[in-house]
């Protein structure tokens, strides 16, 4: 039996329903949970836990740093598009032998009059922008540098970490995340006279707004498409067979939960 033993837990955290999951566990006696950030987002919202910024050092270093902190549960909440932090956590937990949760956010899906349109790469996206468009791109920093070489269209592109960044005539960077107000999206496409909105597929809530704004307007869509296993090279694919995914925050916890009552009971 284990029942004064708290059960420690590593969240690779950085969204919304991460804060969610540590909100809800934090209160239950069982747990000690440390959060990690990757330092992605400046001045990020606190977490309620010990918090570490930056992260691991690869798989390896992962592996590393969950023996030494004799870690019992890594539960894997991170943006549905960041790959290599998922990836990371894949393979660390199979080296260690700790259980991994991951929750996996549920991509938007288009309903009857939407114009939507899926893209595998950012540079496909940007190659297909007929000429003389005018383009919201919410696709963050790795996605600016492809879509300012097209010269011939008008780019509103908002991101972090571009306050100060030169850009061409052509292009308006707007230093910040996602608004929360379909009114607000709304208002900034109707002024930019924006005819197209290029995004990535997250998901969720939290940047929904600028979707919803898009279909008021009547204005295309055109969505990176989430990234599958299958499409890695064979000697890339990782073994997904034990890790436990979920697709809400609800059912994160319950398997934390039910995780500890296991560990307890063993």
């Amino acid at each position: 039996m284990k029942l004064n033993n708290k059960l420690k837990m590593l969240v690779l955290a950085g969204t919304s329903e991460a804060r969610s999951v540590i909100a809800s566990l934090v209160v239950d006696g069982r747990f000690d949970i440390t959060a990690s950030l990757a330092g992605a987002t400046p001045n990020p919202a606190g977490l309620s836990v010990p918090t570490l910024t930056g992260g691991f050092g690869g798989a390896q270093g992962l592996a590393a740093w969950c023996r030494d902190h004799a870690i019992d549960l890594i539960v894997d909440v991170t943006h549905p598009f960041a790959r290599h932090i998922s990836r990371n956590a894949r393979l660390a937990a199979a080296a260690t032998g700790i259980r991994l949760l991951r929750f996996e956010r549920p991509p938007w899906h288009p309903i009857p009059g939407d114009d939507w349109r899926s893209f595998v790469n950012w540079q496909d996206m940007a190659d297909a922008i007929p000429a003389g468009g005018r383009v919201f791109l919410a696709g963050g920093t790795q996605s600016i540098e492809i879509f300012t070489k097209r010269d011939d269209i008008t780019l509103l592109a908002r991101a972090l970490n571009v306050e100060g960044r030169a850009a061409p005539p052509n292009v308006t960077f707007i230093n910040a995340l996602p608004a929360t107000s379909v009114e607000v999206e709304r208002a900034l496409f109707a002024e930019a006279e924006i005819t197209l909105l290029c995004c990535k597929n997250s998901g969720g809530d939290a940047s929904f707004a600028k979707i919803a704004a898009a279909r008021q307007l009547g204005l295309p869509v055109w969505l990176l498409a989430r990234h599958t296993d299958a499409a890695d090279e064979p000697s890339q694919r990782d073994d997904r067979s034990d890790v436990d995914i979920h697709d809400s925050v609800e059912g994160i916890v319950a398997a934390a939960c039910s995780h500890a009552e296991d560990r307890d009971a063993g």
